[in-house]
C-alpha cells in the first residue's frame, strides 16, 4: 500500500453502503444499455472503479475488487459488502 492510501480516510459504513448501492444501479444500466442485457463477468472491477471514483483512493483497486467478490450475498448486499470491505481494510 502506498503512502497516499495509508493517509486516506476510511469511508464510513453508511457512505460505502450508499456508494455501492449507486454502483449497482450504474452497473445494471451498463449491462442493459452497453452490453445489451448480457451479464458482466468483471462486475467487481466496475464496482471498485465506481466506488473509488466517488469516495477516493481508500484501497488498492485490485484489493477492493477482490473484497467485493468475496463479500457475502444477501438481501442488502451493499450493506453486507460495505461491512466486509471495512473489516478487510482494518486488517491492512
Amino acid at each position: 500500500m502506498n503512502a497516499n492510501r495509508n493517509a486516506m480516510k476510511q469511508p464510513s459504513q453508511d457512505d460505502l453502503t450508499n456508494v455501492l448501492g449507486d454502483a449497482g444501479s450504474a452497473h445494471h444500466e451498463y449491462e442493459q444499455v452497453t452490453l445489451g442485457g448480457k451479464r458482466d463477468e468483471q462486475w467487481s472491477a466496475f464496482y471498485a472503479a465506481y466506488t473509488l471514483g466517488r469516495i477516493g483512493d481508500f484501497a488498492a483497486p485490485s484489493d477492493l475488487t477482490q473484497w467485493l467478490e468475496e463479500a457475502p450475498a444477501g438481501e442488502n448486499w451493499a450493506a453486507l459488502a460495505a461491512s466486509y470491505v471495512l473489516s478487510r481494510l482494518g486488517e491492512h
